[in-house]
């Protein structure tokens, strides 16, 4: 606890704004003695001024080899002369990585940079002008708003504890911005309302905070209130000498003014203003200011588009390109959502005239606005532009189709539905892939890191039991600032982000499909969807009718809700529409040729157990082995040949709810009774399942069954109902090991829908820590019925090693002897595995009986060969004994 109370004590010096601490002067010893203060050499003092001039005045002497220039230092400063000096170098590397383009570089040396004026107490840089307005505008381009939120308020809290206003209406402009990024009007106006506060009502700064409210209004629809924003904004500049930040942000008036022009059917006009703005920053920023250059460019040349001036759109489009001049080996990937836009809109442009650049456009923004969130930690971020990307790959699913529908030769049609197959994947499961990959890097020998996420964990359980709103509003605000601590502390920007390979993905997944169904699903924000299926080698693709998604939620509410009473009063109805629905959702079904169905679902599909529909007067669960997976992206090659995973099992159960307003579960006695006589288990129940154990067994590598309460719909968000809660947020900060969790609880796949991102589930949290798969329920579980599902699993799965095919042949098993009233899908078919299956040997326990039959046979005969043994050898000595 002494560990953790010093790092709370550190991190909150931190981020409620104290973040440079006052240097106060050195002490004498006890015993009267000047310690011997440490010194920088000359020579050191002199390489840092060295470096710091080249880093300010060449910077093409070293952005394409920052850590080389910056490892040319013979040793770190220890005096706070020297300190200082080596912060501005970090600064001075950033600044340049950025106005040269290397935003992943530059982004990491200003996170440097803050790291070290805050290990060292630097006062020096300003923490608000130097390290926290530059990084969180970096933070906003790459899309991480959460984070570019974070470090602002910080900002402004720093800037309000020291008494000081100069930078606030510059740190509020930023932070509208941000709001503006993430869709929050009402956040924008009070941030721009607290920014105008702390201005002189005709002081020039204010265009800024006045050219933001102009466009929030505009998106408001309220273009009277645009219009008279934008006009103050433009009275601002009049009359006055504008050069650098000023002319700049003259020109950012104009690009307003142009849009709402076009708003206006003013064509011409907007055609006049946004050449002006361009002509301005072209003429006085020759080789600075891309970024805003780029925009003005993407203004005109949408505004070219919407006058169907297609050469001229292209060519505005593609000076967007070439403005942020991304690496010659990677030409059109770059970590900016306006470049991913201009690729876009490049690909609209061609749609009339050239449709092989169409499509080549498509898939490049596609597979940028991928690459560029694999950037962003934050969640709600993550989700925002999975949500954003929808857009973009409704657009090109929209034209694929079509170009698909109009083919004739069949190697272009296979071609075209394999593409649609890899844009499709390309657009789910982001966050899960991130999160996979950033559990990987943790690492538990760094004290720091481990006492973080320990921290963190300790916190959101103690979320979930508050109930005071301001104690729960003092540990949010905790949380926020470990999270961001923890993220500065990975150096996620120091990391290697590949861009995906198409060429991998078509491999496997073809080969894949000769032993398998792939069936994957995009589902548009407008109701049109496409199902792609691939078997052995062959990839057709189906356009499915909105009417299918709107009758859909009904269907699932109906038999798959809180009762089995439905489909009791009437099978024959659930079998009609079951049958209608598979045929619809699964038009290769007939034609399968493999028993095994891997399902990349999407929207309200989630929701949808495929198995539990009908096909040909049966269950598909009867006939086809079904299972789940977020994006296949993942690995979902059968690894029968891998030599799989040997493990013992932990058992989490609890049975007794007293005063929790949760029911008993009795049932679970019968599942821990079967578990722990078949199968070497590790059992926590009841007290000592909580979360203290279950974090230390997801990270042991042990299959973990779970049997107990889950709650989907907590005002906290999810939770597993064991001795202590285990929230959602608490799992997120676990690095798990286990191939396998069986989470024996109702509702645990359940959650809010995310586009893109499958459902913010208890689920989707446990796989995205690494675990290679999980089963769970889409719904509430029956008792009865849950101990005898888990008995036919675990046999099965002696047999298969597949936890897919285990769970499949366990729902066979149980369908093939039930009555005909336990048939009722509600009861079975709300268990589900999602993941990538993989090879199992749980260990399993010898019967007592047998093993001291066992044990009494070796000792059996090792008496016997003892016995034998002994009797051969005395012939032997009594012939010696005659012959002497």
């Amino acid at each position: 606890m002494a560990v953790l109370e010093k790092i709370s004590a550190i991190l909150g010096w931190l981020f409620l704004g104290s973040l440079f601490s006052c240097q106060y002067p050195a002490q004498l010893p006890s015993d009267g003695k000047i310690a011997d203060v440490p010194t920088d050499t000359f020579a050191l003092l002199d390489q840092l001024e060295t470096l710091g001039n080249i880093a300010y005045d060449h910077p093409e002497q070293f952005i394409h080899n920052p850590d080389s220039f910056l490892n040319q230092l013979t040793a770190k400063p220890v005096t706070a002369e020297g300190q200082e000096m080596y912060a501005w170098l970090l600064l001075n590397i950033g600044y340049a990585l950025r106005e040269n383009g290397n935003i992943l570089g530059s982004t990491r040396y200003y996170e440097m940079a803050m790291e070290y004026c805050t290990q060292h107490s630097l006062r020096e840089p300003d923490f608000v002008a130097y390290i926290a307005k530059p990084l969180g505008n970096l933070y906003t381009q790459i899309g991480d708003l959460q984070k570019a939120l974070h470090i602002h308020q910080l900002a402004i809290a720093y800037q309000k504890k020291l008494g000081t206003v100069q930078q606030l209406p510059a740190l509020y402009g930023n932070m509208a911005i941000i709001y503006q990024q993430a869709g929050l009007p009402d956040s924008v106006l009070l941030a721009c309302t607290h920014g105008l506060s702390h201005l002189r009502k005709n002081d020039i700064h204010a265009a800024l905070l006045y050219n933001t409210l102009a466009r929030t209004h505009q998106d408001l629809g309220n273009l009277d209130s645009a219009r008279h924003y934008n006009h103050m904004a433009l009275t601002l500049f009049s009359n006055r000498p504008l050069q650098e930040d000023t002319l700049i942000w003259y020109t950012a008036a104009l690009h307003q003014q142009s849009v709402l022009q076009i708003q206006d059917n003013q064509s011409v006009s907007a055609q006049r203003t946004i050449n002006r703005a361009i002509a301005l920053a072209e003429m006085h920023f020759p080789n600075t200011k891309q970024r805003e250059k780029a925009k003005y460019y993407y203004a005109r040349g949408n505004l070219h588009l919407l006058q169907q001036r297609f050469n001229q759109a292209r060519e505005d489009f593609q000076q967007v390109l070439h403005l942020f001049s991304p690496s010659p080996a990677t030409p059109h990937l770059f970590p900016d959502y306006t470049f991913t836009e201009a690729l876009w809109a490049t690909a609209r442009a061609y749609a009339n005239v050239q449709p092989d650049s169409t499509i080549y456009y498509y898939v490049k923004s596609i597979e940028n606005a991928y690459y560029t969130q694999q950037l962003i930690v934050s969640n709600q971020s993550h989700y925002q532009n999975s949500a954003w990307n929808r857009t973009l790959l409704s657009d090109a699913m929209a034209y694929l189709w079509q170009t698909y529908q109009q083919q004739q030769s069949e190697n272009i049609r296979q071609s075209l539905a394999t593409t649609m197959l890899w844009i499709t994947e390309l657009s789910k499961g982001r966050q899960l892939l991130q999160e996979i990959n950033r559990s990987n890097q943790w690492n538990d020998a760094d004290s720091l890191h481990a006492n973080l996420r320990g921290r963190l964990q300790f916190i959101f359980r103690t979320l979930a039991e508050e109930h005071d709103p301001g104690k729960k509003k003092e540990l949010e605000r905790e949380a926020d600032n470990l999270a961001y601590r923890l993220q500065l502390a990975e150096n996620h920007f120091a990391q290697s982000f590949s861009p995906p390979d198409f060429g991998a993905f078509h491999r496997h997944i073809t080969a894949s499909s000769e032993a398998m169904t792939i069936v994957s699903y995009f589902v548009s924000p407008t109701g049109d969807a496409y199902c792609t299926s691939i078997a052995n080698s062959q990839t057709e693709v189906f356009h499915l009718a909105p009417e299918i998604f709107a009758e859909l939620p009904n269907f699932v509410a109906t038999y798959f809700g809180e009762s089995p009473v439905a489909y009791e009063n009437d099978p024959n109805r659930y079998r009609d529409l079951a049958s209608q629905l598979a045929t619809q959702l699964l038009p290769a079904i007939s034609t399968a040729p493999h028993d095994r169905i891997v399902i990349s679902a999407d929207g309200p599909l989630l929701t949808l157990p495929f198995d539990a529909l009908f096909h040909r007067g049966h269950f598909i669960a009867q006939q086809k082995t079904v299972h789940y997976i977020y994006t296949l992206l993942l690995p979902i090659l059968d690894d029968a040949g891998g030599e799989g995973y040997r493990t013992g099992m932990s058992v989490f159960a609890q049975t007794h709810y007293q005063d929790r307003g949760l029911p008993d579960l009795p049932f679970v006695a019968t599942e821990i009774d079967y578990l722990t006589r078949h199968f070497q288990t590790t059992c926590y129940l009841d007290t000592a399942a909580n979360d203290h154990s279950f974090s230390h067994a997801l990270t042991e590598g042990k299959l973990i069954h779970l049997a107990a309460h889950a709650v989907a719909d907590s005002e906290n968000g999810p939770y597993i109902a064991l001795n202590q809660p285990v929230t959602l947020n608490q799992i997120r900060y676990i690095p798990a090991a286990s191939p396998l969790i069986f989470l024996a609880a109702c509702e645990t796949a359940s959650g809010n829908l995310l586009p893109g991102e499958g459902m913010e589930s208890l689920n989707k949290a446990l796989l995205s820590k690494g675990i290679k798969g999980v089963i769970a329920s889409y719904w509430a579980i029956d008792d009865a019925t849950a101990p005898l599902l888990t008995r036919l699993f675990y046999e099965a799965l002696a047999e298969a090693r597949h936890p897919s095919l285990a769970l499949a042949t366990a729902k066979r098993r149980y369908l093939a002897s039930a009555p005909a009233a336990a048939q009722n899908p509600w009861y079975w078919s709300s268990l589900q595995f999602t993941g990538t299956d993989t090879i199992l040997y749980p260990d399993q326990r010898r019967p007592v009986v047998g093993t001291l039959l066992v044990l009494s046979c070796i000792v059996a005969v090792g008496g016997i060969g003892w016995w034998l043994s002994k009797a051969t050898k005395r012939p032997f000595h009594r012939k010696h004994q005659k012959a002497d």
